[in-house]
């Protein structure tokens, strides 16, 4: 019998399906299940292509229907599972989706916290297309703050530098601000001559998911060269996210405690030091014992390890 795990996210959604001896059988890759950015048609169809696509690497001949026969529990981490509004459509939606097999509709931050944590103990900081933060603390008690949007009190994530890389790269160009290299990184990842082209391509509606995806590495490359405006950008990201993770653990009161920060998410992955020395200066104010863990497995694997937790 199969436990699968399912972390569904803003861009796309990884499904990992193990037995129940903790070992992992097969891997497969949908398109982005947030509901509340693609819709509810969408992230269904993309939770199901993520199960398919790992169905064929257990046996050409395993179906979707026939996997579900075999499944003992799923586990599903979705980003944009916020509300009870959310879960009440997410639950619905995978209902239909699965039947009578059973499952669990979470957070994302959660599958990531276990990925990170096998105790399933600390605090989880998620910083990739967006930011997000949880906790939980030894005797089981859970915090997760809103991580909506910026209206909401949510801040950070890789279009945060989207926003402010091409803001100061405007400003270098026009000069209300200090000379930046983001200028020149811009006209090459929009390749064009002059800012006048960027400017018409985003007011046109031409900025695509590449460029997206290319400006935050644009930015810690300007930064690792000794761009000051980018130093500051990724420092202050990193500070921000670290006031957002301590609130945290001085809300669970793991202040004495040697607490894991459970950091995940592209734009963590970099481990770059000005990003990551910021937010733990901040969570060393309130847990001067706290160090952080990026963890060697993705965050669909903790999904896993959480379905294997709840049935053994």
């Amino acid at each position: 019998m199969y436990i699968i795990g399912i972390d569904g996210g803003g861009t796309k959604t990884h499904c990992v399906i193990g037995d129940k001896k903790g070992n992992i059988l097969a891997e497969g890759f949908g398109g982005p299940a947030n509901h509340q950015i693609v819709g509810h048609e969408i992230a269904g169809q993309s939770i199901k292509k993520s199960i398919c696509d790992a169905c064929e690497q257990l046996d050409d001949k395993t179906t979707f229907e026939s996997c579900l026969e075999k499944v003992d529990k799923i586990i599903l981490g979705l980003a944009g599972a916020d509300q009870p509004s959310d879960f009440e459509k997410l639950n619905k939606l995978c209902k239909s989706l699965f039947g009578d097999v059973p499952f669990t509709v979470y957070n994302d931050t959660w599958i990531g916290l276990r990925s990170g944590s096998e105790e399933n103990y600390g605090v989880i900081s998620i910083c990739g297309t967006g930011a997000a933060h949880a906790g939980c603390d030894k005797a089981g008690n859970k915090l997760i703050l809103r991580n909506i949007d910026y209206l909401t009190g949510n801040i950070g994530g890789g279009g945060s530098f989207v926003t402010d890389g091409l803001h100061y790269a405007f400003r270098s160009e026009e000069q209300t601000h200090m000379k930046t290299s983001l200028e020149d990184k811009m006209l090459e990842i929009f390749e064009v001559d002059t800012m006048d082209e960027v400017c018409d391509i985003i007011q046109s509606g031409g900025m695509t998911k590449e460029h997206e995806f290319k400006i935050p590495i644009a930015v810690f490359q300007a930064a690792n060269e000794g761009d000051i405006v980018s130093t500051r950008l990724i420092h202050d990201m990193g500070q921000v996210l670290g006031e957002c993770a301590a609130a945290i653990v001085k809300r669970l009161g793991m202040h004495d405690e040697a607490v894991p920060m459970v950091l995940i998410g592209s734009v963590f992955k970099t481990n770059d030091p000005i990003l990551i020395k910021p937010y733990m200066d901040e969570i060393h104010k309130v847990a001067p014992k706290a160090y952080y863990v990026i963890p060697d497995v993705p965050p669909a694997y903790g999904a896993y390890y959480m379905g294997l937790d709840e049935i053994q």
